[in-house]
């Protein structure tokens, strides 16, 4: 799913799901990858918070998962207002079950008036891909991937979630190098995450060794900024499974 898309085959003229009208209704828009061949149709024209690009079933597949990487996030499940990520990051990397997660009620909202609170990285995720601004959160802040890659390129610090894919385990030792903001892509970083103990470690291992490094993988820590000569840029520790969330699972 896309949020975004070209109106034309020369790709030069974007519109953005929630801006369609009436008239593109029916239309065929072409996927926002260079390159990709990929044809596509509005869906929820009539709902613009949940209006978003799909992929016609007998066009050719997208060239590159990022193509399709936003998902779909449905602001009226969660209740905006609620939403403190400071506050989700320690919970969700110390398991803390009794601290109220909310936020500031005095900005701009997104309709978004469910009983719940976002509360998985998956959410934030699918959020972040959405919005530039959520509960007078910048998203860009909060969330690493390819569309911010320049600002995060030489490092990634703070509490963040990073969009990456499985690179190799380290010698030896419970961690593995990562590949940010995914794989392949020009220039491309590495990033490391270690994990707390032996059996989260394999747990996590077994499900990406026989990967083929391409499917993109989301990865909520503190992290830290790599050392020189290190082969990566930044790294952050693994105490909980709810830090981690395979995209497309």
């Amino acid at each position: 799913m896309a949020y975004e898309a070209y109106l034309d085959k020369e790709k030069k003229i974007v519109l953005k799901a929630k801006n369609a009208a009436i008239n593109h209704i029916n239309k065929t828009f072409y996927c926002k990858t260079p390159g990709c061949k990929t044809r596509m149709t509005l869906v929820n024209a009539a709902n613009p918070e949940n209006a978003y690009f799909r992929k016609i079933p007998s066009s050719p597949d997208h060239l590159s998962v990022l193509c399709s990487a936003d998902g779909v996030f449905e602001p009226t499940k969660y209740e905006e207002n609620r939403f403190n990520f400071e506050d989700l990051a320690d919970k969700i990397m110390s398991e803390i079950s009794d601290k109220r997660i909310h936020g500031s009620s005095s900005v701009e909202l997104h309709g978004g008036g469910g009983r719940k609170s976002i509360s998985t990285v998956k959410q934030i995720y699918l959020m972040c891909r959405k919005y530039t601004e959520y509960n007078g959160i910048k998203t860009n802040e909060i969330l690493a991937d390819e569309r911010n890659f320049e600002q995060n390129k030489n490092t990634i610090t703070g509490k963040k979630i990073v969009q990456c894919t499985y690179y190799h385990k380290v010698y030896n030792e419970f961690s593995l190098i990562m590949n940010y903001p995914s794989f392949p892509y020009k220039n491309g970083k590495h990033i490391r995450i270690d994990f707390e103990d032996s059996v989260l470690f394999w747990e996590f291992y077994n499900k990406v060794k026989s990967s083929n490094h391409k499917e993109l993988i989301l990865i909520l820590g503190d992290w830290k900024t790599g050392k020189i000569g290190d082969e990566y840029i930044a790294r952050c520790t693994i105490y909980r499974k709810r830090q981690y969330s395979f995209l497309k699972s």
